[in-house]
């Protein structure tokens, strides 16, 4: 079997959730800065940007313990919405930055840490509580999404959308290539006009002659 890069394996988890979202009715874009997608909602007007987490499979925790999923988010995110997918279940689990704060089982001085186990049989230490799949039902996308987590009201802060960045850039080629039109029929003109000189100063030359009696 082929191994899938990290970023095809990101890919993936980023478009399973945007094609889950639409499914369930909620409008959202790709967007960039740190921020995969971008849920717009109406009436009124609010905005949630989403960061997507995505592993292919779950793994053995520390190479050779129990199956387990696990993701990994920056302390700095801006975004107000996590997106934990496991491709292999075809699985979104959606968090609130908040509640992906306080459910992260481990912190480091950069990151949050969030894992699931996915087998039953584990000998658990220090909490027992949010450590298997099954006990984050409820966080999981149909779940949240009918539960109200785009109802509440958007951050204030504006997103960038991917597409109205697309359109920038275009009009910026379009400027270009009209630019490089207007150069290239300039240098014609010139041309027309250097060949043009050697004629008239033959014509001048005649006129200059005096005419044989």
């Amino acid at each position: 079997m082929n191994e899938v890069p990290k970023a095809t394996i990101g890919q993936s988890g980023k478009y399973l959730t945007y094609s889950l979202l639409l499914r369930e009715g909620i409008p959202c874009t790709e967007s960039k800065n740190g921020i995969d997608l971008l849920v717009s909602m109406k009436k009124p007007v609010r905005q949630f940007g989403l960061l997507v987490v995505s592993n292919l499979r779950p793994k053995k925790v520390g190479g050779q313990g129990k199956m387990a999923l696990d993701w990994w988010v920056p302390k700095n995110t801006t975004a107000d919405v996590i997106a934990c997918v496991d491709l292999s279940t075809l699985r979104v689990w959606l968090f609130s930055i908040e509640e992906f704060k306080n459910l992260a089982q481990q912190k480091t001085s950069s990151k949050y840490h969030l894992y699931m186990y996915t087998e039953k049989m584990v000998a658990l230490r220090g909490e027992k509580t949010f450590k298997f799949d099954y006990e984050f039902e409820s966080f999981r996308l149909e779940n949240k999404v009918y539960r109200g987590i785009f109802d509440r009201k958007g951050p204030k802060r504006k997103y960038t959308r991917k597409k109205a960045a697309a359109k920038i850039s275009a009009k910026t080629k379009d400027k270009r290539v009209n630019a490089g039109k207007a150069k290239a029929k300039g240098k014609a003109g010139t041309k027309k006009a250097i060949k043009a000189k050697p004629k008239a100063k033959a014509a001048a030359k005649r006129a200059r002659k005096p005419k044989k009696k």
